[in-house]
């Protein structure tokens, strides 16, 4: 018997691991021998291992091949039985007239031919390669083109190789439409028994569709054929008197928009899609009107303009965009008008990464300025609103700075350096509840900010300034509301003595930005609700981005120095009325799929908002939306030393010594402010569902 250590080197290789010899090393002397038949072992064991590799992938590639032609020869057999049939079902048919002996005289000669043509046709159109599933009309011109090939192939070979066998024209034809006839309907069996199930069914939510034109007609296809679709389309709704009383894909024209409220209460509909991507803003207001008042979830189609290739379908219905809910005529800023108010000058944009700050930015950029200079001291804000206008617009020259607007000394360096001539200032924080928190942080970023860059602007002569005011300047009961009115008069102050023209702009919420009431709806009901209300009384002002950029541009350029500017926003809107209208467009039934929870106003909400004061008068201007406030005599004396007093006291900490000086300067804001404030008195209660009426307090503009 052996010792264990005697074996031979062969033994010992079945103990080394696979791959254990792969990187170069050195061998040791006395044992080299052993090592390299360990190493050739080891890449011969590799060497097969590859060969395996190779043979399986061969094996699988062949398997899933021949599978692959195991479902084409499985159709092209049927395909083959199907036109054979064809062929003996219309020569048997001729046999009446042709006499019972004459069919069987002729199939062992005519149909190996017919059948062999038959297959070869199909081979080379590849017929037996169309899906069952998913047959449409190409699949038929297919069908019909390798029948009517074959059967031309098989009356020339009739005509010349079998001239003895004399066939009838009859034939040819029967038998080409009778081969069509099954093979037609062996490839579309499957689509139409699903859609005959679809067609069929009576669950679902029940739908009205506004639109008969090509768009609704997709949409409605899809619906139709579909049995798995969760909606069930019961009629359309067109104006044209042409398409009433018609049906499209068995579903009938019931009438026009104005029968609509009429015909969901007969069809017992349970929501309504707008399939008219043409429609203009003024239409769809119209058609959003008429779908408000039947109090049912309302989905849409996008514009033509939004529909990247021209296509629709039923995965683009969505939900009524905050636009439309607005229901407010489109603004779009005029090309030459821009150019010719930033065109080859320097503008400094602050809050550049805000809703309306960004915004700004993209609308100046179109005009060509020389250069825009981005102010924001939110790092990523200012790094998307760059990387935009960057891509947008590769030419132009961006400068992006990241600082703070309430300090002085880098606001002062970027004016000395750049000499801005034209300023938007939109830096601002917005946030009623928070700044009722951090009162002084609203003084210090609102008030001193806007101090630091009006005063920069004023010594490096910039040519205009547009301060970005709010609402809620007016009759102040709120500290974001008071740091505004401040910003309104510094403006006004510094306009009286200095060549700058100096103007405040004063409008309302703005959909769909930052912190928006109508964005945190939308959020909300993203969520599943529920949809979290103020007080079912509450009004507010509400306008698009784009329109209030719009008119801030407008008014900068008419601006003289020293004008408020105030915009015609429409009649303020019931915050409670516009939840609802969200839950419907959103496709949700109020109360039923979303519920509303009443939490009752923060501190220093109102519950309406205005948009001049008692003593102000308004002023047309030469834009028929903007108007400007004629009494501009009530400007607080030394505003400006009270705001380096605000700065001495921030600098100092003392925090209420700030707040008595803002009430002693503004004592009609002490006063409301404390009587509606509920700091000191906190109470927490459960949140209630409102079910009375909603009043209507509507306010427009004088004619």
């Amino acid at each position: 018997m052996h010792n264990s250590s005697s074996r031979s080197p062969v033994g010992r290789t079945n103990r080394v691991a696979r791959g254990a010899y792969k990187t170069s090393f050195k061998l040791p002397a006395a044992r080299g021998g052993e090592a390299i038949w360990t190493v050739s072992r080891s890449l011969l064991e590799e060497a097969l291992d590859a060969t395996h590799q190779v043979r399986t992938a061969w094996v699988h590639r062949t398997l899933g091949r021949a599978w692959q032609w195991r479902y084409h020869a499985f159709v092209l057999c049927v395909e083959g039985m199907l036109t054979g049939f064809a062929y003996v079902f219309s020569a048997a048919l001729l046999s009446e007239v042709r006499g019972p002996g004459w069919t069987w005289r002729i199939l062992p000669l005519t149909l190996p031919w017919i059948v062999g043509l038959r297959f070869l046709s199909f081979l080379l159109l590849g017929s037996c390669r169309f899906s069952l599933r998913v047959a449409s009309i190409p699949e038929f011109i297919g069908i019909a083109k390798a029948v009517s090939l074959s059967s031309l192939a098989f009356y020339a070979i009739t005509r010349i190789a079998l001239a003895d066998v004399r066939l009838p024209a009859a034939l040819f034809i029967l038998d080409w439409t009778v081969s069509i006839f099954l093979l037609v309907g062996f490839h579309f069996g499957i689509r139409l028994y699903g859609a005959e199930r679809a067609i069929g069914r009576s669950g679902g939510k029940r739908a009205l569709i506004i639109g008969a034109g090509d768009a609704g007609t997709k949409v409605l296809k899809e619906l139709v054929l579909d049995a798995t679709a969760g909606i069930l389309p019961i009629g359309l709704i067109d104006d044209n008197p042409e398409k009433t009383g018609t049906t499209i894909c068995g579903v009938p024209v019931l009438g026009g928009l104005s029968d609509l409220a009429r015909l969901v209460r007969e069809q017992q509909a349970e929501e309504v899609f707008i399939c008219i991507p043409s429609a203009t803003r003024s239409q769809m207001k119209f058609i959003l009107a008429r779908c408000r008042e039947c109090e049912i979830p309302v989905r849409t189609l996008p514009s033509l303009a939004e529909l990247v290739d021209g296509r629709v379908g039923l995965r683009d219905l969505r939900s009524v965009r905050i636009e439309d809910l607005l229901q407010r005529e489109e603004m779009k800023a005029d090309p030459a008008f821009v150019r010719e108010l930033v065109g080859d000058r320097v503008v400094l944009v602050t809050g550049a990464g805000g809703s309306i700050g960004s915004e700004l930015c993209r609308q100046i950029a179109s005009g060509n300025p020389r250069k825009l200079i981005l102010l924001e001291r939110s790092e990523n804000s200012l790094f998307y609103i760059n990387l935009e206008l960057q891509d947008r617009f590769p030419t132009l020259c961006i400068e992006p700075r990241l600082v703070d607007v309430t300090c002085r000394d880098r606001v002062r360096a970027i004016f000395e350096s750049e000499r801005p001539e034209i300023i938007f200032h939109a830096a601002a924080y917005k946030h009623v509840h928070l700044m009722e928190l951090h009162p002084c942080e609203a003084v210090r970023n609102n008030v001193l900010g806007t101090r630091n860059t009006a005063l920069a602007a004023r010594d490096f002569g910039a040519s205009r300034f547009v301060n970005i005011s709010t609402d809620k300047a007016v009759k102040p009961r709120n500290y974001m509301g008071l740091s505004k009115k401040i910003t309104e008069l510094l403006v006004r102050e510094l306009a009286q003595s200095s060549q700058t023209r100096f103007m405040s702009v004063r409008f309302g919420n703005v959909a769909g930005s930052t912190g928006s009431v109508l964005r945190l709806f939308r959020d909300q009901i993203q969520k599943g609700g529920p949809i979290r209300i103020t007080d079912p009384r509450a009004t507010r002002y509400f306008m698009t981005i784009a329109e209030a950029v719009c008119l801030i541009l407008h008014a900068g350029a008419q601006g003289q120095g020293g004008e408020t500017f105030v915009f015609d926003m429409g009649k303020p809107l019931n915050i409670y009325e516009i939840a609802r209208a969200f839950s419907l467009f959103s496709g949700l039934t109020p109360g039923k799929d979303l519920l509303f929870e009443f939490i009752g106003l923060k501190e220093g909400e109102k519950i309406t908002e205005e948009l001049w004061e008692s003593w102000e008068t308004l002023k047309p201007t030469v834009h028929d939306r903007i108007f400007a406030l004629s009494d501009a005599g009530r400007v607080a004396a030394g505003i400006l030393e009270q705001v380096d007093e605000f700065e001495r006291l921030l600098a100092r900490g003392d925090y209420e010594g700030l707040l008595v000086r803002c009430h002693k300067l503004f004592p009609e804001f002490a006063v409301d402010h404390s009587r509606h404030s509920t700091r000191s008195e906190k109470k927490t209660s459960t949140p209630t569902f409102y079910k009375g009426p909603i009043p209507n307090e509507p306010a427009a503009f004088p004619s």
